[in-house]
């Protein structure tokens, strides 16, 4: 048997335990990873079900009062959510992932950022980018021009509505509805 010399011996022992640090380091990323994708499908899974427990339990403690009303938006149509992953960003102890849901022919592509606690747990701390598709202003508007063409609203006036309604809407405003009686200038 080749006997080594004690440098040789310590430089190999340094790689292996350098190799198996990495291994560990890597399997520990890979799993931070599938983490964050889990906890962001059960808040999704959460918000379809309209579970608030379920949700609250996913959200930082700063951010568990808005479980309620988030339940409450989520109840609005019975239909049912389609959503994938689309991208996950890790670094250290925050993470954010990217979905995109889709419901009643509508999405939206929202990140989903996390934070990892003390203890080692992932929550839920912010939710951006979860603007409303423009396919579903364009079929509310149709809406709305269809009930009031309904009511025997003049042409004119339902043209002018429907952009009164879109513009109230590009400057975050509301519309109030006009009274039917006609002021004559």
């Amino acid at each position: 048997m080749v006997t080594r010399p004690l440098s040789q011996k310590f430089l190999i022992t340094a790689l292996v335990l350098v190799g198996l640090y990495l291994v560990i380091l890597g399997a520990q990323r890979v799993y931070e990873h599938y983490q964050v994708k889990q906890i962001s499908l059960e808040f999704v899974q959460a918000l379809e079900t309209g579970n608030e427990k379920q949700i609250r339990g996913l959200l930082t403690p700063e951010k568990a009062d808005l479980a309620k009303k988030l339940k409450q938006d989520s109840q609005d149509s019975s239909a049912p959510l389609n959503y994938r992953i689309l991208d996950v960003k890790l670094a250290g102890d925050k993470a954010q992932v990217s979905i995109q849901i889709q419901k009643n022919g509508y999405a939206i592509k929202p990140d989903i950022h996390l934070v990892k606690s003390q203890t080692g747990v992932w929550k839920i701390d912010a939710i951006t980018q979860a603007k409303v598709d423009p396919l579903w202003y364009d079929q509310e508007d149709q809406r709305y021009r269809e009930k009031l063409i309904k009511e025997n609203v003049p042409p004119e006036e339902v043209q002018g509505r429907v952009l009164a309604k879109e513009l109230a809407r590009s400057l975050n405003t509301t519309v109030e509805e006009s009274s039917p009686d006609k002021v004559d200038p």
